[in-house]
């Protein structure tokens, strides 16, 4: 009987400390993954604030372009 009892303690010992680990393991992964949410969310918000300051660049670039494509006509007329 006492062999029995052993038996239980160590296999509850042994079935109750794989589940703690495994639960551990679980948390720490959850962690993670919230973390990466956060991390991704503050990532989304300074993108946005990129692309805005492109668009911009990008804009000005358009207008500088332009006006040097009506320079260089006037200057071909003048030439010419």
């Amino acid at each position: 009987m006492s062999y029995l009892n052993a038996y239980k303690t160590l296999y509850v010992k042994k079935y109750y400390g794989e589940l703690d680990i495994q639960e551990k393991n679980y948390k720490i992964g959850l962690e993670k993954i919230a973390e990466a949410a956060i991390s991704i969310a503050k990532m989304e918000v300074l993108l946005k604030d990129e692309e805005l300051k492109l668009k911009d660049a990008s804009d000005k670039t358009d207008l500088l372009i332009a006006d040097i494509e009506k320079e260089a006509k006037k200057a071909k007329i003048k030439n010419d």
